[in-house]
């Protein structure tokens, strides 16, 4: 088996992913994590599909999300070594999120202020880099700590020493599996669930409920 985790830094072909790239001025703007070297299946806070950029959580990405309607992303992938029992415990954790994904949101407010380094923490709402730096630090790996800066950049340039591929997102085939992001959805559901999100992160902000 092979004990390591593998975070994604990936420049996502998309107008959102671009915008944030020219606003950032950094190379990539999103990043993952996989437990899997093909890295075919990460695990972030994203859009949920597509063509609803505002709605967002806890999500199972397939790479074919970084391969189709916009061309191939650029991707820097480094690699993690976990011991066991922290290996087994990690995987856990990730499958207890996935289970129970409707409670967790992605923290769009964080993720516009860190435009202008701010950075409003909301109960389980995360960003992509929010989420995968609590990885790091839950299992005490990379030597990431609380006290890091949590952007991309911060996190890109602490895991330097571990990189183990940069160019074209590795082709692959297959299906979708869990990720929704191809799914054809109507203006009337996009109004619905981007209200919903929004709605959720205010009252999380102003109330302080799970």
């Amino acid at each position: 088996m092979d004990n390591a985790i593998y975070i994604v830094f990936s420049a996502t072909p998309t107008g959102m992913g671009r915008l944030i790239r020219k606003a950032t001025r950094n190379r990539y703007n999103h990043v993952s994590l996989s437990l899997s070297r093909d890295i075919r299946k990460m695990y972030s806070f994203a859009r949920l599909h597509r063509a609803i950029p505002l709605y967002g959580g806890f999500v199972v990405e397939s790479i074919l999300r970084y391969q189709s309607f916009a061309g191939a992303a650029k991707v820097k992938i480094c690699r993690i070594e976990v011991p066991e029992p922290r290996f087994t415990y990690l995987r856990n954790y990730l499958e207890r999120l996935w289970n129970e994904r409707e409670e967790y949101i992605y923290n769009t407010p964080a993720a516009l202020a860190s435009l202008v380094h701010l950075r409003p923490a909301i109960t389980k709402a995360y960003t992509c880099v929010t989420f995968v730096q609590g990885v790091l630090v839950r299992f005490q790996l990379a030597g990431v700590t609380d006290a890091d800066s949590p952007t991309v950049r911060a996190l890109e340039r602490r895991l330097a020493p571990y990189v183990l591929y940069e160019g074209p997102a590795p082709a692959a085939a297959g299906d979708w599996g869990e990720d929704s992001y191809p799914a054809q959805t109507t203006t009337r559901y996009a109004v619905y669930t981007t209200a919903r999100h929004f709605g959720r992160l205010a009252k999380r902000v102003l109330m302080g409920v799970t």
